[in-house]
């Protein structure tokens, strides 16, 4: 996508249109790489559930395939998620440009590193499971101490990643519902899978991240539930509107406020209707007669 922040209002709404679905795609691809790429881990490459290091490392054995395959398409989730991150977060910076953009490159890096990351320590894994299958006695102590060294650097690597990761989810996130971008609803979920990046609580943020990476694609896609907020259209810095606030540009699409009917005029002596009984001047001069 493009590095470079457009010049003007006009043409950061014409790159948000051009990479919207790009950017759509992107957060679909992420969900379903995610998704298949845990199923095959489960339920191919580790069907057995393991109970302990011993039974993990035959498994690893004996499902070579399975397990590296499942590594490669966990890795490309991460990547996948790089285009939804940088177009919401460019459009975040052209409607609030004190967010810094460090931020942007961080939803690239943090990704990337967790990708190299998962890959290497797939892949130390394997080698370990060779080993042990290979050779030596095959009991619990020694499958625990061949994994206690494994990859000190790919979990350097896999840590600074998520530390990057969560930053830009988090600040992205946040600011994201400031400027109207997202719901405050959309905005507090993407800042909590920053949080459950670095605190991987309730199994860490597989479920969680799904559901947000779907709808933020739908998002994208202009096909949000009762349209996207303003600041989608103008380019500039507007509050998500409230539900309530909404209901009310249905009742009166207009925004006009209803005006309550005219008042009749007071009875005057210019037009002979002051009579303070309420006779008109022909009406005494009938009576007259």
């Amino acid at each position: 996508m493009k590095a470079s922040p457009p010049v003007s209002n006009q043409e950061q709404l014409e790159w948000e249109r051009r990479w919207a679905k790009p950017a759509a795609l992107s957060a679909f691809l992420a969900v379903a790489l995610l998704i298949a790429g845990n199923v095959l881990r489960q339920a191919v490459a580790l069907s057995d559930n393991p109970d302990d290091e011993r039974e993990l490392l035959i498994a690893i054995h004996d499902n070579a395939g399975a397990f590296i395959a499942s590594s490669i398409v966990q890795a490309l989730s991460f990547v996948a998620l790089i285009g939804a991150l940088w177009y919401l977060g460019n459009a975040v910076v052209a409607r609030r440009p004190a967010l810094p953009r460090v931020m942007l490159w961080l939803a690239v890096i943090g990704p990337v590193l967790l990708a190299i990351a998962k890959v290497v320590s797939d892949l130390a894994r394997m080698d370990k499971a060779d080993e042990f299958v290979a050779s030596g006695p095959q009991t619990v102590d020694r499958a625990e101490d061949l994994l206690d060294g494994l990859g000190v650097a790919a979990a350097a690597i896999g840590s600074a990643g998520t530390l990057a990761l969560a930053i830009a989810l988090v600040f992205i996130s946040v600011n994201a519902m400031r400027v109207g971008l997202l719901t405050r609803f959309m905005g507090v979920v993407g800042a909590i899978i920053g949080v459950l990046y670095v605190l991987p609580i309730l199994a860490g943020p597989l479920l969680v991240q799904i559901f947000w990476l779907g709808a933020l694609g739908v998002l994208f896609l202009g096909s949000w539930p009762g349209g996207r907020g303003p600041a989608w259209e103008t380019g500039e810095a507007i509050e998500w509107p409230s539900g309530m606030a909404r209901r009310g540009e249905l009742d009166d699409p207009q925004g006009d406020v209803t005006q309550p009917p005219p008042a009749e005029a007071e009875p005057s002596a210019a037009d002979g209707n002051g009579d303070p009984g309420g006779r008109s001047r022909s009406s005494r001069k009938r009576k007259r007669r």
